[in-house]
């Protein structure tokens, strides 16, 4: 009798175990359940719906003042001067003002100069510094005129490729900021326009060298778009018509997680106006848990496109990468020793800017 009772004892405890182990595999599995659903859903609220790129466009973003290219020596009855050197203005300085009146266009120094022949103040922005130069100009001895010895320019201007539009007019493009040769300055260059833009053909990259698309674009042409942001992710502004919308289909976005080695496509535009798609592989996504550029590595794959640019060239920066139906990422840059590799930054990204 007792060891009956016994053995009932260790049966029930052992049916209480196995009904306890079943519960708590059960809750773990609804809430595993729950957790992957609840990311699934978090993905699904993240994407957006948006006008897919690959148009070329001509890009125009302007400095506040003036940026001083180079020194030009003026030929004088003395001498070979140059007043702005010997004041100590560098090139890659800003040049804001002259006696406190705002320098907007290069012809704008020469009429200020000439009306304050002896001596004038010079506003300059350098780095994160504002600082006074007393500049005596210097009288040319061809023209005339008298002159500071310097060149100038307040734009930056080139040919890149629109990556998407939201639903607002908001645009995207490049991938990557623009600033001058060798110089970490696109924080003076916020402001300025898109262009339409024609794509006449291209040259190949050779070893060492990025190959490069050949658009053309009226500057003096009415804008398509107003541009307000350059940073380390792209050229940003607002849409001013249709035309980088007209005719561009509607896509989702994908997330960075959604990103994957393997077949991918790219739209861009090698000749003319109307983006074409080619295949690549994604070679490498990297797991970035922080906005970051070069997110992916990716190949060109496409005989069509291989065969006419060797791969990836400078224009097709801001070209969309597209996986699986999604608009996942965009074309950064290429692999001089390889132009059939380059880098894409992921779409998420792109949008939080």
């Amino acid at each position: 009798m007792i060891d009956t009772i016994a053995n009932r004892r260790v049966r029930f405890a052992a049916l209480i175990l196995a009904l306890a182990l079943c519960l708590a595999f059960f809750g773990l599995a609804q809430w595993q359940t729950a957790f992957v659903n609840n990311d699934f859903n978090k993905a699904e609220a993240a994407a957006e719906s948006v006008y897919l790129g690959g148009i070329p466009v001509g890009i125009v973003v302007k400095s506040e003042g003036l940026t001083v290219v180079d020194y030009v020596e003026v030929i004088t009855q003395k001498d070979a001067v140059c007043p702005a050197r010997d004041a100590g203005i560098q090139r890659g300085d800003t040049l804001l003002a002259i006696n406190g009146k705002p320098l907007k266009e290069g012809r704008d120094i020469s009429d200020l100069v000439s009306s304050s022949p002896d001596k004038v103040n010079i506003d300059i922005a350098r780095g994160g510094d504002r600082l006074v130069a007393e500049v005596t100009p210097a009288k040319d001895i061809v023209s005339g005129e008298y002159k500071l010895g310097i060149l100038v320019k307040n734009d930056i201007a080139g040919v890149g490729t629109v990556t998407f539009v939201k639903e607002d007019g908001r645009v995207c493009t490049l991938g990557h900021c623009i600033s001058d040769p060798g110089a970490d300055n696109a924080y003076k260059y916020q402001n300025g326009n898109f262009y339409k833009c024609k794509i006449l053909g291209s040259v190949k990259g050779k070893e060492n060298e990025a190959g490069m698309l050949k658009g053309v674009f009226d500057r003096n042409s009415e804008s398509i778009g107003i541009a307000d942001l350059n940073n380390d992710f792209g050229v940003y502004g607002v849409s001013t018509g249709s035309q980088l919308t007209a005719s561009r289909p509607r896509i989702f976005t994908g997330s960075r997680n959604e990103v994957q080695p393997g077949k991918a496509y790219i739209y861009t535009t090698i000749e003319g106006f109307t983006p074409k798609k080619y295949e690549i592989e994604i070679v490498k996504a990297e797991a970035q848990d922080s906005p970051s550029t070069k997110g992916m590595v990716i190949r060109v794959t496409d005989k069509e496109l291989l065969g006419i640019t060797g791969g990836i060239v400078q224009g097709m920066s801001g070209s969309p990468i597209v996986q699986n139906g999604k608009l996942v990422g965009a074309v950064t840059h290429v692999f001089l020793n390889d132009a059939a590799y380059g880098y894409g930054i992921y779409a998420e990204w792109l949008l939080q800017q």
